[in-house]
């Protein structure tokens, strides 16, 4: 489970912005508002962005995010990412978390666990999560191909420790045997590729984005846990008419050895299946594929403020057990939504609200950035 990703930034004030997006940029926003799964928030969220004599994407970004919720959810996060780091052209993101979610959902491992409404309204899927965690991302160019984007090799750290518990002896956690559920530490290592051709990082309309990565936990890395995951995210955005773009996104995440639940490959979240309850579908494999039509509608005062709007349908599922991937397409699930965006001085601080749709319910996401 992601944390920090979805909490509701309704109320938005920036300072000394300029729209050509040179120097030093901040963006300070107050949260308080509703988000599905966390409830009533309120909190707040800094970022500042250096973009140097205009350097795209930037030279370097800092993020803050604090937020306390109704629901009893507790999230802080410390994002940062420069262009280049320890005297060389590697590029480097390090993000630090601590969370206390009172209200995690927990449906078992599969693709057809059972959501009752009622169940879900007496707190009947819940436990509570703790975590801290800090990873670290690496990315040094290998491959400069002009205007044909380029190819990275891409190296990932982490350092985690979770500690989840049951609610009560009442719930299906506490009911189930679930791998894992003792909590304890997760520290992997990992290298993959990355290949970006998009124009822009954070309002693409045209380009690829193609990542893979293979991750391994296990004594060597002083885990308790021996398992190794993989990753396959293809991304592509085109723009068939003027000021519409269509975002398409397929992943395929696999784990093996002895997983954890909470680093099972999911579905049900701000990235996949948008709809369904947080963490709706655990298994061994995920895939799940995004469509989104987007557009900005109109801008006021020299593009300086900006509304847009946009349009999604998710499909995907999980395998576990005798699953297969030849099992596709039967077992899909589908989900549909609609949603609104508005910049306000620096078009690359994007607020973003959504509503999705699925068979089960629905769900309200709100955020900064587009999901992809």
């Amino acid at each position: 489970m992601t944390a920090g990703l979805t909490a509701s930034r309704p109320a938005l004030a920036q300072i000394n912005l300029d729209p050509e997006a040179t120097g030093v940029q901040y963006s300070l926003l107050p949260l308080l508002g509703y988000e599905s799964d966390m409830g009533l928030v309120g909190g707040g969220y800094l970022e500042r962005i250096d973009y140097g004599e205009g350097v795209r994407p930037f030279v370097n970004s800092t993020s803050v995010e604090v937020t306390v919720s109704t629901k009893g959810h507790l999230i802080s996060v410390l994002d940062h990412e420069r262009i280049n780091s320890f005297g060389t052209d590697i590029r480097s993101r390090i993000r630090v978390e601590g969370i206390r979610i009172q209200s995690a959902a927990w449906f078992g491992i599969g693709n057809e666990t059972r959501f009752s409404r009622s169940a879900y309204d007496d707190n009947f899927y819940f436990y509570e999560d703790r975590r801290f965690r800090v990873e670290y991302w690496g990315r040094k160019e290998i491959l400069e191909l002009g205007e044909q984007g380029q190819l990275d090799a891409h190296f990932i750290g982490l350092a985690s420790y979770t500690l989840p518990g049951a609610r009560s002896a009442s719930t299906l956690f506490a009911q189930s045997e679930i791998p894992g559920s003792e909590g304890g530490w997760v520290n992997q290592v990992g290298f993959g590729l990355i290949f970006d051709s998009r124009g822009s990082e954070f309002d693409p309309d045209s380009g690829i984005r193609a990542e893979t990565n293979i991750r391994f936990s296990g004594r060597l890395t002083g885990s308790h846990y021996a398992f190794t995951t993989y990753l396959a995210d293809l991304r592509h955005y085109i723009s068939p008419i003027r000021n519409v773009v269509l975002a398409q996104r397929l992943e395929l995440r696999h784990a093996t050895g002895e997983t954890p639940f909470w680093e099972l490959p999911l579905l049900g979240n701000e990235m996949g299946l948008r709809g369904y309850v947080n963490n709706r579908f655990r298994g061994e494999t995920s895939i799940v594929h995004n469509a989104e039509i987007r557009s900005w509608l109109f801008s006021l005062l020299d593009d300086q403020v900006r509304l847009g709007a946009q349009l999604f349908v998710d499909s995907g599922r999980v395998f576990a057990g005798d699953d297969s991937l030849s099992d596709l397409p039967g077992g899909l699930k589908h989900t549909i939504g609609f949603g609104g965006a508005f910049s306000v001085l620096n078009p690359d601080f994007i607020f973003r609200g959504d509503l999705a749709f699925s068979e089960d319910i629905y769900r309200i996401y709100l955020g900064i950035g587009y999901s992809f």
